[in-house]
C-alpha cells in the first residue's frame, strides 16, 4: 500500500483567477445583453460630461469673443480717428480732390508722384506760405525715393493769379493751388499730397526719440529756433537732434547761400528722418509716432495706406534716396528777388525721373587739363591774404586764375569749390584734390562768376604764407 501510494502523484486543486463577480441576473438577460446595456450606460454618461465641457469652453470662448469684437471696433474708431485728424484740410477741400489725379495708383507698389509741403502756421493766420516744397517720386517695388526741392522763391504762373514766388500758392488757394501750380512746374501727374506744420514738427521727431544728423557746419538763429534758447544754437558734427533743436536745423536759412544750404540740410535731414522711421525698434514707438504725424499732418492718405507703404519701403537703404535741388538762379525782378528756373536744366532732370533714371546729370569722366580750367578766388573768410595765397596754390597746379577778389560778406567758414554745370564738375573736383581741402559744391544759379570754376576761401584754410610784394595784390 505504502509502495502503491508513493507511485501515486498527488494532484493539486486548480485555480481560476475570477475577474468579475457578476450577480444574478433578476431580468433573465443573457450575458451579452448584460454587456451592451452597460455601454450604452457608460456612452451617455461620456456624452453628458463632454456637454458640461463643451458649456465651460463656449463661455470662455464667448467672454474672449466679446473682448476681441471691443478690442477690435476700439482700434477702428482709434484709426478713424486718426484718419479724421490727417485729412484736416486736405481731403476736406474738394478743390484738393480734384487737383490730385485721377489716376491715382490701384496696384499695390506702383510707383507715384506727391507734393510735400512744409507751412510755418502761426496763430491767427488761417492760410501760410509754403515755407519748404518738395515733389517726390515713390517707387515702393524698387525701394526709390527721389525728392526734388523747389526753392520758396521760385518764380512761376499761379493759375488765375498770375505770375508770383511757388510759396504764394498756398496763401493764395490751399493745398489745391499747390498741387496745380506744381503740375504746371513740372509736367507730372500729382497722385498724392502730405503738408507738415513746422511748429508741430519737432513732436514727430521727439516721438521717434530724437535724430542722429550730422550738422555740416554751427547755426545760430533765434528766429528759426522759435526764441528757444536752449535750440537756437548748434554746431557742426554728428548729435541727436531733439525736436526744438530739429526745428532749428530745417527751417534756418542764416547761411552766406541762404536757402541753397537750407535745403541740403533739410535733404540732409530728411535722410536721416527716414533712417530712423524704418528702424524695426521704432516699432513699439508706433501708436506714439502714429499720433504725432496725425496731429501734424494733412494728406490725402489714410493710416493704412501710410503704414503699407512704411512696410512697402522697409528694406530701402540709405542709397535708395535720392535729394536734388531743381536748376535755377537768382534774378531780381521789378525789384523783387526771384529763383529762375533753367527751363531746359529742369525739363531734362524731370523726364529723367519718369524714366527710372538718377535725377541728377550723368557724370563725365574725362581727364582733365588744368591750363584749361579758368578759375575765380575769392575771400569768404575775412582774413587778409587768403585769397591770395590760394590762387598761387591754384596757379602752381597749372590752373588759370583769372580773378581775385573779396566776397559780399566774410561768413564762410569751409572752403567752397564751386562749378556750373555738370559739364565743369570734373575740372571743380580736379581743383579740390589739388587744395586738398574744403567741399564741393553745384552753383544751381545762386554764385555769380564767369570762369569754370569759383573757389571761396573759407577759415578753414588757415593763415597765408608771406607773399612777395611784386606778386598778385593781397586779399
Amino acid at each position: 500500500m505504502g509502495r502503491h501510494s508513493s507511485s501515486r502523484r498527488l494532484r493539486k486543486p486548480r485555480t481560476e483567477h475570477i475577474e468579475r463577480l457578476e450577480p444574478a441576473s433578476t431580468s433573465a438577460e443573457t450575458p451579452a445583453e448584460l454587456t451592451r446595456r452597460r455601454q450604452r450606460a457608460e456612452f451617455g454618461e461620456r456624452q453628458r460630461r463632454g456637454m458640461r465641457r463643451r458649456r465651460t469652453a463656449i463661455g470662455c470662448a464667448g467672454a474672449f469673443g466679446v473682448f476681441l469684437l471691443v478690442a477690435v471696433l476700439a482700434v477702428f474708431a482709434y484709426w478713424r480717428s486718426i484718419d479724421a485728424r490727417l485729412d484736416d484740410g486736405v481731403m476736406s477741400d474738394a478743390k484738393a480732390v480734384t487737383a490730385l489725379e485721377t489716376e491715382t495708383p490701384v496696384k499695390k507698389g506702383d510707383p507715384f508722384y506727391m507734393v510735400i509741403m512744409g507751412v510755418d502756421n502761426r496763430e491767427g493766420e488761417t492760410r501760410a506760405r509754403s515755407d519748404t516744397l518738395i515733389v517726390a517720386y515713390v517707387d515702393p517695388l524698387r525701394n526709390k525715393v527721389t525728392l526734388i526741392s523747389i526753392p520758396r522763391d521760385t518764380r512761376v504762373k499761379i493759375p488765375e493769379h498770375g505770375t508770383n514766388k511757388i510759396n504764394a500758392a498756398n496763401a493764395l488757394g490751399g493745398p489745391a493751388l499747390v498741387i496745380e501750380t506744381v503740375k504746371e512746374l513740372t509736367g507730372l501727374p500729382i497722385s498724392h499730397y502730405l503738408e507738415v506744420d513746422f511748429m508741430g514738427f519737432k513732436d514727430i521727431v521727439d516721438a521717434l526719440g530724437g535724430i542722429t544728423v550730422n550738422v555740416p557746419q554751427k547755426i545760430q538763429d533765434p528766429k528759426a529756433g522759435n526764441y528757444d534758447y536752449t535750440a537756437y544754437t548748434l554746431y557742426a558734427g554728428e548729435q541727436k537732434l531733439n525736436g526744438a533743436q530739429s526745428l532749428t536745423f530745417v527751417r534756418s536759412r542764416q547761411f552766406p547761400e541762404g536757402d541753397l544750404q537750407r535745403i541740403r540740410n533739410q535733404q540732409l535731414f530728411i535722410r536721416a528722418l527716414l533712417k530712423e522711421t524704418l528702424k524695426v525698434a521704432n516699432a513699439l514707438k508706433l501708436p506714439k509716432i502714429v499720433s504725432a504725424v496725425a496731429d501734424n499732418v494733412s494728406t490725402d492718405m489714410s493710416v493704412t495706406e501710410l503704414l503699407r507703404l512704411a512696410n512697402d519701403m522697409r528694406d530701402m537703404t540709405d542709397s535708395g534716396l535720392e535729394a536734388v535741388t531743381m536748376p535755377g538762379a537768382p534774378k531780381t525782378i521789378g525789384g523783387v528777388s526771384y529763383v529762375v528756373a533753367d527751363d531746359e536744366a529742369f525739363a531734362a532732370m524731370v523726364e529723367r525721373v519718369r524714366s527710372g533714371q538718377p535725377a541728377a546729370a550723368p557724370e563725365t569722366s574725362e581727364d582733365v587739363v588744368p591750363t584749361t580750367v579758368s578759375v575765380t578766388v575769392r575771400n569768404g573768410a575775412g582774413i587778409d591774404g587768403v585769397a591770395t595765397d590760394a590762387a598761387r596754390s591754384i596757379r602752381g597746379a597749372g590752373f588759370s586764375v583769372e580773378d581775385i577778389g573779396n566776397t559780399n560778406q566774410f561768413a564762410y567758414t569751409q572752403t567752397l569749390v564751386i562749378y556750373k554745370t555738370t559739364e565743369h564738375k570734373a575740372e571743380a573736383e580736379a581743383v579740390l584734390a589739388m587744395l586738398k581741402t574744403g567741399k564741393l559744391v553745384a552753383s544751381r544759379g545762386m554764385y555769380a562768376f564767369a570762369t569754370d570754376v569759383l573757389v571761396i576761401v573759407g577759415e578753414d584754410w588757415g593763415r597765408p604764407t608771406p607773399v612777395r610784394t611784386n606778386q598778385i595784390p593781397i586779399y
